[in-house]
């Protein structure tokens, strides 16, 4: 009885730590986001100085090379979205209104139909206003990360090689904080590109419709793509809106259709195939990993949510408690069937001693008396 009180305790303090780290980290998150966007991006444009040198120019021209390239694409990013952001908050009551007058058109104009449209505008404004703050502190956190990316380029450009430094390459430590930066690179490269090419499609489409703020809902589809599941739901929204506000029912349909055809095209078919077979991460954890990540992190956490996913997972691989969690919460269609099988029986058993600790069976309590 006292080795289960014992068990019951330890599971007790493991909860309320996990409980005490999760709200350090949403409390901190303000500090957190801009460093995790700067290592992400320190780790997929690593590379670059390397390549650049092999081609011939001197190493310090490849490390300013490589800064310039990412300031010059993540400046015209932040000051493309801050000022289309910033015309378009002044013009929403206008397409609010020019909404109003398209939808008491399409529906009927009776009083009832008038007031219920009018409720639906009303609402729709500070729902606006809110998402263009959280754009506005998005924007914050890229711009503080670009200041921290000029640091960690130059620290790892700059740190010897585990060998200089007494370590053993061959290590498993060491294998596996490479492994985890070349899934990220991977992850990151691949999905840049992909959501990059959507965005430019997005904006094409867009202007041919002759929707105002093309530009906007082009770099938005760009970056919700790093969302995994809603991602271009959210990209979806505002383009639809703001062309049936312009045109009416029959372009915002046309709006949908394309946005499905595209973005959900690119989401439903090549995404799982991307985080499934190159990551080996299961789909299902990915999309319970967003909600995590976004609860604690925000709209940086939704983005991040893949890369940090992958962290946890290779983490808690390093531990033998935690190594058969980690198993299961890996992709590897038929491979690897035995360790996943007995990862599930260890897992079950852990979970048998847990239900144990929590409700002594009849033999414990008799003996116990």
């Amino acid at each position: 009885m006292n080795d289960t009180r014992g068990r019951l305790v330890i599971y007790l303090v493991a909860f309320a730590a996990v409980f005490v780290i999760l709200f350090g980290i949403r409390s901190s998150a303000s500090i957190i986001n801009p460093i995790l966007l700067a290592a992400v991006i320190t780790i997929t444009v690593l590379p670059i100085p390397g390549r650049l040198k092999k081609r011939g120019l001197p190493g310090w021209l490849s490390l300013v090379l490589t800064i310039l390239l990412v300031v010059v694409i993540l400046l015209l990013v932040i000051f493309t979205v801050f000022f289309s952001v910033a015309k378009l908050s002044t013009e929403i009551p206008v397409y609010l209104a020019e909404g109003s007058e398209q939808a008491t058109e399409d529906l009927s104009s009776t009083s009832t139909t008038t007031i219920q449209i009018d409720q639906v505008t009303t609402s729709i404004g500070p729902i606006a206003q809110s998402a263009l703050a959280a754009v506005l502190d998005v924007l914050v956190a890229f711009g503080l990360a670009l200041v921290i990316f000029f640091f960690m380029i130059s620290a790892a450009l700059a740190l010897p090689t585990p060998s200089r430094m007494g370590l053993d390459p061959g290590s498993s430590i060491i294998k596996r904080v490479s492994e985890l930066t070349e899934d990220v690179r991977k992850y990151m490269t691949v999905l840049t590109g992909v959501n990059f090419l959507v965005g430019v499609t997005d904006f094409i489409f867009l202007s041919i419709l002759g929707v105002d703020y093309a530009l906007l809902w082009g770099m938005l589809a760009w970056f919700m793509g790093y969302i995994p599941s809603i991602g271009f739901i959210i990209a979806l929204i505002p383009p639809v809106l703001m062309a049936y506000a312009q045109f009416g029912l029959q372009t915002a349909l046309i709006v949908l259709v394309g946005y499905i055809l595209i973005n959900g095209g690119v989401e439903n078919f090549y995404k799982p195939k991307v985080m499934g077979q190159k990551l080996l991460v299961s789909p299902l954890v990915v999309f319970v990993g967003l909600f995590i990540w976004g609860y604690l992190l925000g709209g940086i956490g939704a983005i991040l949510a893949v890369p940090m996913t992958m962290l946890v997972i290779i983490i808690m691989e390093n531990f033998e408690g935690t190594r058969p969690i980690a198993v299961l919460m890996r992709y590897t269609g038929e491979e690897k069937k035995e360790e996943r099988e007995e990862a599930a029986k260890h897992v079950q058993g852990l979970w048998g001693k847990v239900k144990g600790s929590i409700q002594p069976d009849k033999d414990s309590k008799d003996k116990a008396e």
